[in-house]
């Protein structure tokens, strides 16, 4: 996530080129890097990693839809976002015992 925020914090060519071919403006590539940032920090912050951890899941449903609106094939970049959620969530899951109360594995 850190190298995601960043390209789009640098404003990179790539950044702008693929929201337009998503058929967003490719200026908010910047915006979106500033919320990330945002929910970045939020999610590092044992405090609020919970927070930030929801307000990055409300980032990976836009990116969601946005590729399923434009029909790309699911396995491809509709569920990278679900991916990555999974990846968040179960590292949030190993490092706050809270979690693990609430959403335990069992036998």
């Amino acid at each position: 996530m850190i190298f995601d925020v960043g390209i789009k914090l640098v404003r990179l060519p790539v950044v702008g080129e693929t929201l337009a071919g998503l058929g967003y403006p490719p200026e908010q590539g910047f915006m979106i890097g500033v919320i990330e940032a945002i929910c970045l920090v939020l999610y590092v912050i044992p405090r609020t990693s919970v927070l930030g951890a929801v307000l990055f899941m409300s980032v990976m449903g836009g990116a969601i839809a946005s590729h399923m609106r434009l029909e790309h094939e699911l396995f491809g970049y509709p569920l990278f976002g679900v991916y990555l959620a999974l990846f968040m969530w179960g590292g949030l899951w190993l490092r706050d015992p809270t979690l693990r109360t609430i959403f335990p594995i069992r036998r």
